[in-house]
């Protein structure tokens, strides 16, 4: 007897429901007839027509719907599924299962077992498969079981791959990645036993509030970057940063997970060889330029070109990139500038403009070459540009906490109107590049936005 149940994010979201040969059923979250989704705002009111026949279940999109059908890790405007194949509509995951009990609705056991996991509830869904609240039998401790969908496992790459994500994570501890505790297969399941963080991601947070206040962008940076500094030193490229896979704990520590796409940059490693030449690894609205033609080329600058995407849409509500399709979003972020996120958010200083031009430079060989020198930005803060005021500079040393210009004249300086601040024009030594600075900084040892060398803000 086929039943379709659907699992939604929390546990009382679920139901089961018998489906007959033939018959035609709507499904939303309000539909004049048919089966109720009424949890998940992300359904439209009537979405989509289900038929059932020969053991196959056609889903088919309403026109009027607003978000898509999510199949074999594709968006889809119609699929047919076999028995214990999943699609996906905004939060909620639908299962076609084959139940002999005649069990239904509330009479139903939505609990299960996968080797030593018993499963509670679904968490969410993504390209490889679904991610569950479990609870480990032996130790009693609270996991998010990562499950490689049952229609995946017949792919032996995605199954390579798969077990490439556990491996190359297992055995990293640091406080700002999320940890992977066990890999392995239990009744030709394939699953991922990963820390379990209680708390939202940053793009829930951005989906709630908009934007994220700028002193707290910076310290989720901050953070994260830290993170990405102890993959990099164990040669792990991740690809793929963006707000979804920042979680963050119940006091505020910024994880990074999903190592689903990661590389290991290691000679003997052969995880690179899963994805196949001319792929797209990634997501679209944070791939680096190089990364989205070739993503074996993918390096740390890569990462960091991500990073400051994501830093972007923090402080923005937006991705970059935003409009058009995947063409056109692959192409911007080829060709186009960084866009300047004061046109979205005026109070970003200028400072910081700064930083994210460097983060999301075309070229690699213009970005910061490591997470190391990023830090040194962020943490440190001597961030120059042509036409940058002390009064920008002082803005960020607010924000940061920990910006400082010491003066060497310990005597009280009267501050000058600034009608009366002359710029000066400072030159690197190393480079060449020249930069306008107010009259305050002479004397300061600052840092050339081009090469990273130290200069002294004198008048040339």
């Amino acid at each position: 007897m086929a039943h379709l149940v659907a699992e939604g994010p929390e546990p009382e979201h679920t139901w089961c429901r018998e489906l007959t040969a033939g018959a035609r059923i709507r499904l939303g979250r309000n539909p004049e007839s048919g089966w109720n989704v009424a949890w998940d705002r992300q359904i439209s009111r009537e979405h989509a027509e289900l038929v059932f026949n020969d053991d196959l279940l056609t889903v088919r999109q309403i026109e009027s719907a607003r978000n898509p059908i999510h199949f074999d890790g594709e968006t889809t405007p119609a699929c047919a599924l076999g028995y214990d194949e999943t699609f996906r509509i905004g939060q909620t995951e639908f299962r076609l299962i084959q139940q002999t009990d005649g069990k239904s609705d509330q009479d139903s056991d939505n609990s299960h077992r996968i080797g030593d996991y018993v499963v509670s509830r679904l968490l969410g869904t993504g390209g490889m498969g679904s991610v569950y609240l479990a609870r480990h039998n032996s130790s009693g401790r609270d996991v998010a079981l990562k499950v490689l969908a049952a229609d995946q496992a017949r792919n032996p790459e995605l199954v390579r791959r798969f077990q490439l994500e556990g491996q190359l994570a297992q055995g990293l501890r640091h406080q700002n990645l999320v940890e992977v505790l066990e890999t392995g297969v239990a009744d030709n399941t394939h699953f991922i036993a990963l820390e379990f963080i209680d708390g939202a991601d940053i793009s829930q947070w951005l989906t709630q509030r908009g934007t994220l206040p700028l002193i707290r962008t910076i310290s989720i940076i901050r953070q994260v970057a830290e993170g990405l500094a102890y993959l990099h030193r164990n040669n792990i490229i991740h690809r793929d940063i963006k707000p979804s896979n920042l979680l963050m704990t119940r006091d505020g520590t910024p994880r990074l997970a999903d190592m689903g796409v990661a590389r290991s940059l290691e000679v003997d490693s052969d995880s690179s060889q899963v994805t196949q030449t001319g792929a797209v690894v990634g997501t679209i609205d944070y791939i680096s330029p190089e990364q989205a033609e070739d993503s074996h080329s993918a390096d740390e600058r890569s990462d960091i070109y991500s990073l400051g995407c994501t830093w972007y849409e923090m402080l923005t509500g937006s991705p970059p990139f935003p409009d058009g399709g995947l063409t056109d979003k692959l192409n911007a972020h080829a060709t186009q500038p960084p866009p300047d996120p004061r046109n979205l958010n005026p109070d970003v200083p200028e400072a910081l403009v700064a930083v994210l031009d460097r983060m999301m430079a075309k070229s690699p060989i213009q970005r910061h070459q490591s997470i190391e020198e990023l830090l040194d930005d962020i943490a440190t803060d001597t961030l120059i540009q042509q036409e940058v005021s002390s009064s920008v500079l002082a803005g960020l040393a607010e924000s940061s906490g920990e910006f400082r210009l010491e003066n060497n004249d310990a005597s009280p300086q009267p501050d000058k109107p600034p009608a009366q601040a002359e710029p000066l024009v400072v030159r690197c030594g190393h480079c060449g590049r020249s930069y306008k600075v107010t009259a305050r900084l002479a004397g300061k040892r600052l840092k050339c936005r081009e090469c990273g060398e130290a200069i002294e803000a004198d008048a040339q």
